[in-house]
């Protein structure tokens, strides 16, 4: 452990605002960038930044999807401007048409060099920079580190999701992008995954999150009505053949699977309690009660229901700034307008969010602050806890 840093405490501030840290974190570890249904089609791409570089997910034309760096090996423009698109045939650069191929990022075609340039010493030096990428039944993570080839977390997460996660058949492609948004905020990315490890916070200001969820459900809480509740919320799994049992981060520090009940009468997660689309997915033959949700350390969190997926993953630009990311994943015969309608698939999370980003920029500019100190944790923010171990632990 760092010296200044006291288990059941959040950071002090030569961890939060520790830039170093921080690229030394996700040089070493696997974090989550998507799902195969953000880039469900060949060809298609998302890009996303970390720090001051600008990278891309593709979808090659032979199924595999691979991670690139954002910049030409020409004239080091970007490559692609608009956070999410699709390539036809090859990757090309809309500065001088240098063009690559859109399966390894190789050289393809190089502008105005001589036709033999491509067989040339020079050459080899020109193809697309690229990052390990590896998929988890259907999940997508990435690490910076170029010698790093230790895979512990990966084979974790496949060992304890995949009894939970297969049935959705992920990595298929039978799932399509529905809706998408990310914002920059204002915030410290670690303020970010703290709030997101509790839910202490919800009663108060996730007042609309709490129409579809007890207020006790994310706090490990021992409420009478609650435990009733998920009592027969597991009769109903099991009737199912849902798994249902709570996995934590203190058996595998990397991830944390749990199913919750949403309240009695509502069948996916919109403030009205109406299905979301009505294509079912995964194991579902109708609609349940329940959310299957997923976190991972060090970036994202995810949440499926019968009808849609939403997925949410946060990466530091700086000290002080942040990217979230939110997507909302259906199957990929759903039809915009027909079977969903993405601004009531979407209005429960996107309310959300926006309540937190107001915390997490409020958390970032205390910190800040000459009269800072670490605040104690309470039982019920034992996941907060874990996650500032988890992170001293692997970032030093």
């Amino acid at each position: 452990m760092t010296k200044d840093y006291l288990d059941g405490y959040s950071f002090p501030k030569s961890i939060i605002f520790d830039l170093d840290r921080m690229k030394k974190l996700f040089n070493k570890k696997w974090f989550f960038v998507g799902t195969r249904g953000d880039v469900s089609s060949k060809g298609s791409f998302l890009t996303f930044q970390l720090f001051n570089e600008s990278y891309f997910i593709l979808h090659g034309l032979d199924g595999k999807i691979r991670a690139f760096v954002n910049r030409c090996a020409h004239q080091s423009a970007r490559l692609v401007n608009d956070n999410y698109g699709k390539f036809n045939s090859r990757i090309i650069c809309q500065n001088h048409q240098w063009s690559y191929n859109i399966n390894d990022g190789t050289l393809f075609k190089a502008s105005r060099m001589p036709k033999d340039f491509n067989d040339s010493d020079a050459a080899k030096n020109c193809n697309l920079d690229t990052l390990k990428l590896e998929e988890v039944s259907g999940l997508l993570f990435l690490r910076l580190g170029k010698n790093e080839t230790d895979k512990t977390d990966l084979n974790i997460m496949s060992e304890v999701i995949g009894p939970y996660i297969s049935a959705y058949n992920l990595s298929n492609d039978e799932y399509k992008l529905a809706y998408h948004e990310r914002e920059v905020i204002n915030a410290n990315w670690l303020t970010v995954m703290i709030n997101n490890r509790e839910c202490c916070h919800c009663t108060v200001n996730h007042k609309g999150l709490l129409k579809l969820f007890s207020d006790n459900s994310f706090n490990g809480s021992s409420d009478p009505k609650y435990l009733e509740l998920f009592e027969k919320a597991v009769k109903r799994w099991e009737s199912k053949d849902l798994p249902w049992k709570e996995d934590a981060f203190d058996k595998h520090d990397c991830t944390r699977i749990a199913r919750y009940p949403l309240k009695e009468g509502y069948k996916s997660t919109s403030f009205d309690g109406k299905p979301c689309s009505s294509k079912l997915i995964g194991p579902h033959k109708d609609y349940d009660e329940g959310t299957l949700s997923f976190w991972f350390n060090p970036n994202a969190w995810i949440h499926f229901t019968s009808d849609h997926i939403a997925t949410n993953w946060v990466l530091p630009l700086s000290e002080k700034k942040c990217v979230v990311y939110t997507s909302w994943i259906v199957h990929k015969d759903a039809k915009e307008n027909i079977d969903y309608e993405y601004k009531h698939m979407t209005d429960v999370w996107k309310v959300t969010n926006a309540e937190d980003v107001v915390l997490c920029q409020s958390m970032t500019d205390g910190a800040n602050s000459e009269f800072y100190k670490p605040g104690i944790f309470s039982k019920d923010e034992s996941h907060c806890r874990q996650f500032c171990n988890w992170y001293v632990n692997y970032s030093s």
